[in-house]
């Protein structure tokens, strides 16, 4: 890692910089590169924390909006490298609009900022392993090649051809469809899937040059707006009652930050790679909160710490997610338990970084577990077990 010189001296930005992967790259940079905070800016949405960075004084901090064309222009003013990490990761349907507009229009800024500017050199862009279809044969792990999600069986996404996905964008854009979000399936895998497609689009219409890192789950420290975290602290407060049946490609968020810095130096025009955990951090949800309540028992022994372990049947869940949604309806609080989370958690979603091994060099030095460790001690330190909700999503 300590050899990438190519970023020495050379001004970084980070959209979402100060969100959990967003906050573990700039750790990256500076503790591990030994970059200077001065030459990494961190653009994130004005008026929200910024702790998760405060242990790294001396940071560019440049708040705004990203879908504020004008402050996106401005943050990439004298860059050389971008990193784009912002993005909205929420399932609750009440949040769909905005989380198109972030997802998608505000990748298109970015996208449009770099294409303009003389001094960006290279663009890295955040994708995520949501953009890939279920894997097939059923229960088999996912690569490029049998996870189509345009072809894959069940679907998971709306969507059935790129040429269909950049022409909704467009048209979703210039306001030609009314109640358009009730046509996306799981929020946060369409418009995922369509920045994607705009990524793609624009390496080969103005031949950008951009790397896409299609990611895991995330688990480690400075998680402090709580994304990824949210499952911990379910089940520490014992509000987890059983698991879909489902399952995630896990990994430990320092790894994933340094497949990003791998994807930057090695990574080609417009290449995608997965950078996931190693083969045993593909797990079930089942596996996933035992590990957790696990963890939790050690590091607090004089709680009681329940492990869920009974398996949800899906349409179980579903009926569960409707009166959830109605209740969130009439509370105005977020719908923890909704239909698009329950349609992602009732399928095996597991993948490779075969991919970013063979090309980049990628591999994961830590595990899972580990990750949920240094998680703990992380939502320990900054009392975020008091927390009722994911703060990302406010």
């Amino acid at each position: 890692m300590s050899s990438m010189t190519f970023l020495t001296g050379k001004k970084i930005l980070i959209t979402g910089g100060t969100g959990h992967l967003g906050s573990a790259l700039a750790h990256a940079l500076v503790r591990r590169l030994e970059l200077s905070p001065s030459d990494i800016r961190i653009f994130y949405l004005a008026g929200t924390p910024a702790e998760s960075l405060r242990d790294l004084p001396g940071l560019d901090l440049f708040p705004g909006e990203i879908l504020r064309p004008e402050d996106v222009h401005r943050a990439c003013l004298g860059a050389d490298y971008v990193f784009h990490l912002a993005g909205s990761t929420t399932f609750d349907p009440r949040l769909k609009r905005r989380q198109w507009d972030i997802n998608v229009e505000g990748t298109h800024h970015v996208l449009e900022a770099c294409r303009h500017s003389s001094s960006i050199k290279k663009m890295c862009y955040t994708s995520t392993v949501n953009v890939l279809g279920v894997p097939n044969p059923a229960g088999s792990i996912g690569n490029f090649e049998n996870s189509d999600p345009y072809s894959s069986r069940p679907r998971l996404h709306a969507f059935r051809s790129p040429e269909e996905t950049l022409a909704f964008i467009e048209h979703v854009r210039k306001k030609h469809a009314s109640r358009w979000e009730k046509k996306i399936k799981i929020g946060y895998f369409d418009s995922k899937l369509a920045a994607q497609e705009l990524v793609r689009h624009h390496v080969r219409e103005f031949d950008l040059d951009v790397v896409s890192v299609c990611p895991g789950t995330s688990f480690g420290p400075y998680d402090y707006l709580i994304g990824n975290g949210i499952y911990l602290l379910l089940v520490y407060r014992g509000q987890i009652p059983g698991a879909l049946r489902g399952g995630l490609s896990a990994a430990h968020v320092m790894d994933v930050a340094e497949g990003h810095l791998l994807a930057m130096e090695k990574g080609q025009r417009g290449g995608r790679y997965i950078i996931t955990g190693r083969p045993e951090d593909n797990l079930s949800f089942k596996d996933l909160f035992r590990i957790m309540a696990d963890v939790l028992r050690r590091q607090f022994p004089d709680k009681k710490i329940r492990t869920p372990r009974l398996v949800v049947p899906s349409w179980l869940a579903e009926l569960g997610a409707i009166v959830s949604e109605r209740s969130a309806k009439l509370s105005g609080r977020p719908a923890l338990l909704n239909r698009a989370a329950v349609r992602a958690g009732s399928v095996p979603l597991y993948y490779t970084y075969e991919t970013a091994r063979r090309d980049l060099g990628y591999f994961p030095k830590r595990t899972v577990p580990q990750g949920i460790e240094d998680m703990v001690e992380y939502y320990r330190a900054e009392n975020l077990f008091e927390e009722r909700g994911r703060r990302v999503d406010r």
